[in-house]
């Protein structure tokens, strides 16, 4: 059989779920022997691609201006067709928009997949292109693409995020040089914030400081460590040095972007966040706090899971607002009882086995990709 080629097309490879989710899934594909190349405008991703052996094409895939969209629809077309690719993975909407292009110069199929909720004012309804399939990662997004975008229910596929139980797996982790680093001591009892820190989310990392006087009131030596960049990267560094200065302690770390998660989430007693970084941490065997610019679940257990599930660890589907007070209380709930700690800690990397593994993430997208291409060669005109 004939090696798959495949380009996997993104805006750019900061740390992000959509592009953290690309980066696995990369990886994965070359296990398998596929010909995996990615084209964006580059990151600190870009060198887990490279100490993998990806090659990676640098693209203004991020911008939409015309002279940038020209550019980059030329770049991908020269790059599917010097390596003969079978098919383009698009990640976000303006590189579907340029794949749109390059699959009717050069007649290459492209799906996208839709790591989310996405504004369908301005007329943006309008001109997102979805391609021949789209993956959806969980069913809110699938009836988000239906009655949003008025995408035909037969193109959408359902694949959850697949998460690498091996990379994140607390036996195979040593967080001991990043505990120094910080300034860490055993007794510290860790709060874990990871996520790009831009907008609503970089609002949560805020409304985490604001909580931070009742929680510590209660648990003196709980630290909070909030990992990540973007927009409100400085205000978030900002109010942590004022509240540090005020109670005279060392309590609000931010550390901006890292690329060894895995670390950090091996060291937190409780972890706070959304999506991947919530399976992240279920499959690290970490009790996990969801609260997003959507919506505030709490702790995540049995009785929500499902709920969780369906919304993509979102937020979505849940009736209250994340608020410090909430965030407060959900907190001094989990480090007030270290056993329910272990317990939600061993369910979440149980279902993170049975649901969400990279393997199984993995062959269900091959499956759509040699779908496409099957479909493609049977074309009456081909």
């Amino acid at each position: 059989m004939e090696r798959l080629t495949v380009l996997l097309a993104l805006m750019a490879l900061d740390a992000g779920g959509a592009e953290t989710h690309a980066v696995s899934l990369a990886k994965q594909l070359k296990k398998r022997g596929v010909n995996v190349i990615v084209a964006s405008h580059g990151g600190k991703l870009t060198k887990v691609l490279e100490d993998s052996g990806i090659c990676h094409y640098t693209l203004p895939l991020d911008r939409k201006s015309p002279i940038h969209l020209a550019s980059s629809i030329r770049g991908l077309t020269d790059i599917v067709k010097r390596h003969q690719v079978n098919i383009v993975h698009a990640h976000a909407r303006i590189p579907a928009w340029i794949s749109q292009w390059v699959s009717f110069i050069t007649g290459c199929p492209y799906i996208t997949t839709s790591h989310g909720i996405y504004s369908t004012g301005w007329g943006m309804r309008h001109i997102t292109t979805w391609g021949r399939k789209v993956i959806a990662v969980s069913e809110d997004v699938k009836n988000h693409l239906i009655n949003g975008f008025k995408v035909n229910p037969d193109k959408i596929v359902v694949i959850p995020n697949g998460i690498d139980l091996e990379q994140f797996n607390p036996q195979n982790v040593d967080s001991f040089t990043v505990k120094q680093e910080l300034g860490l001591k055993p007794e510290d009892l860790k709060i874990i914030y990871i996520s790009r820190l831009m907008g609503a989310r970089g609002e949560i990392a805020l409304r985490l400081i604001e909580a931070m006087p009742e929680i510590v009131e209660v648990f003196p030596t709980a630290i909070l460590v909030i990992v990540g960049e973007g927009d409100k990267y400085e205000i978030i560094k900002q109010q942590a040095a004022e509240y540090n200065l005020k109670f005279q302690q060392n309590k609000v770390i931010v550390t901006g972007a890292r690329l060894d998660t895995p670390i950090f989430m091996n060291m937190a007693d409780v972890a706070v966040g959304v999506g991947r970084v919530a399976l992240e941490a279920m499959a690290m065997e970490k009790p996990v706090i969801i609260a997003g610019e959507a919506g505030f679940m709490g702790i995540l257990g049995p009785e929500n899971f499902k709920v969780a599930m369906k919304h993509n660890f979102s937020g979505r589907g849940a009736n209250m607002k994340t608020d410090a007070l909430s965030i407060a209380e959900a907190i001094n709930t989990l480090l007030s009882d270290a056993e329910l700690r272990k317990k939600l800690g061993a369910f979440g990397r149980q279902e993170v086995a049975k649901h969400f593994s990279i393997e199984t993430m993995t062959d269900e997208v091959l499956r759509v990709y040699h779908q496409v291409i099957e479909e493609v060669k049977n074309e009456p005109n081909r």
